[in-house]
């Protein structure tokens, strides 16, 4: 698991709470189940009660998040799982553009889209993520690009360019769906990662209780990183 936290850093410098959180947590096991330095650490830490007490506060607090850690990757992987509505409008998160260029996790979420709207004919699709300051071109076109290069129709496509973070995409997009009387079932197109997260935004912001999921294939060697980071993120909408 230490090696596949590191592995994004090195391969794709791909370097984030996500990841440095997960070496952390991996080093911590480590020094937990390799006997001779478990010990060692117990005896530098354990002679005084002041430095006891805060080795087994630091041990019990890793231990409890690992345990949410769980509950939020089981509710993440059941979200996932939630199907979307027969045409339901598909409403495409974005993510970083490389130049004019998708990222390979917005060449996911593209691929997902296209697979969709293919097999639901009758869905139209809003398209949303504004331009980054390292972005020649908004996440939204990025997207109309690749689609409609794809066959997919531009009249079924809708573009969102200004949203910067998912509670945006979200309270923009239901502008668009209720100016353009889309269908108020959402098909919602993301990782599987970040499916709870983006649900739970989307209820917020109106869309009640259709919501469906369609979940972009996410490069195996990406998904404990973003994994961690969804459950370091999960507060900020939980008891916002």
């Amino acid at each position: 698991m230490l090696i596949w936290f590191i592995l994004p850093m090195v391969t794709a410098r791909v370097i984030n709470i996500g990841n440095m959180t997960g070496v952390g947590l991996c080093l911590w096991v480590l020094v937990m189940v390799v006997a001779p330095v478990h010990r060692a650490v117990k005896r530098l830490f354990c002679r005084r009660k002041p430095t006891r007490i805060l080795y087994r506060l630091v041990n019990g607090l890793v231990i409890a998040f690992l345990v949410y850690g769980a509950c939020c990757t089981a509710a993440m992987a059941a979200t996932g799982l939630t199907s979307p509505a027969e045409n339901a409008t598909a409403v495409v998160l974005g993510a970083q553009v490389v130049g004019t260029r998708p990222s390979q996790i917005l060449a996911g979420r593209i691929a997902a889209a296209e697979t969709y709207l293919k097999e639901n004919p009758g869905a139209k699709a809003v398209l949303t993520g504004g331009k980054g300051s390292d972005e020649q071109i908004s996440e939204a076109d990025c997207m109309f690009n690749e689609l409609t290069a794809r066959g997919i129709a531009a009249d079924r496509l809708f573009r969102e360019d200004r949203a910067t973070d998912t509670a945006e995409n979200f309270r923009y997009s239901r502008r668009i769906i209720e100016k353009e009387h889309l269908d108020h079932s959402i098909a919602v197109i993301t990782d599987g990662f970040h499916q709870l997260r983006a649900h739970l935004i989307a209820q917020k912001q109106g869309f009640g209780e259709q919501i469906g999921s369609v979940c972009a294939k996410t490069r195996l060697r990406y998904v404990p990183t973003y994994v961690v980071r969804e459950w370091l993120a999960m507060p900020t909408v939980l008891f916002k």
